[in-house]
């Protein structure tokens, strides 16, 4: 297993995003001391694309609140363009209606950024396997708004389409399982996870795994009790 951990850790490459130089140099001693790679830094979200073309990093640590663009308008343009790229949130704020949008954009995390420095690294890993998470703090609301809020801005396609395996899949996504989990669950291959997940996220019109999850629980696609 520790094996596995550091392997997981050496393909993570963050690109740390906050107008404010105190809270980079703090992520990147936190990251860095926890043997995760710092590929660069930006002050804003435009500065961001354009390092996200430059540097490919798999994962973006990005602050809502930036001059020129914020980390919402940021984030959307980086998972349309690569959608690939995980991209977690950072906010000293509890704003509910920005979590929402940004996890319908794709993100895969939402984090206060007094989190402790255990649970930032915990959070990075997980992203980096294929989860998504939320701050307890702002879980519940997030809930609310997602049950009560409106419809994805992209009309899904009919989710009669996918099959009974893809059901399957969809359903241990929304369980929160990262690929190699469903995997092993499943007893198939982690290549045959990720042609399912990508045919999912092709028949439901979706970017990627967060957004299938969303529209899953919102529209109800699943049968109640799996």
């Amino acid at each position: 297993m520790n094996d596995m951990n550091e392997f997981l850790k050496s393909e993570i490459k963050v690109l740390l995003v906050d107008d404010d130089p105190l809270v980079r140099r703090s992520l990147r001693m936190i990251l860095e001391l926890h043997d995760i790679s710092v590929v660069g830094e930006a002050t804003n979200g435009e500065d961001a694309v354009e390092a996200v073309l430059k540097l490919k990093p798999s994962m973006v640590l990005m602050d809502v609140n930036m001059p020129k663009m914020d980390g919402i308008q940021a984030a959307r343009l980086i998972k349309s363009k690569f959608p690939a790229i995980h991209v977690i949130i950072l906010t000293v704020h509890n704003e509910h209606s920005k979590v929402v949008q940004a996890i319908r954009d794709g993100c895969s995390a939402y984090v206060l950024k007094d989190s402790s420095p255990e649970q930032l690294i915990e959070i990075v890993e997980s992203v980096a396997e294929g989860r998504y998470f939320v701050d307890t703090s702002i879980a519940n609301q997030l809930l609310v708004n997602l049950v009560q809020g409106t419809p994805p801005q992209q009309p899904p396609k009919d989710p009669s389409q996918l099959t009974v395996r893809e059901k399957e899949v969809l359903q241990l996504i929304v369980n929160g399982l990262s690929n190699k989990e469903i995997a092993f669950r499943l007893n198939i291959t982690l290549r045959t996870v990720k042609a399912h997940v990508s045919s999912i996220l092709m028949k439901l019109n979706v970017s990627d795994r967060t957004q299938a999850a969303v529209l899953a629980i919102q529209e109800k696609f699943l049968e109640p009790g799996n």
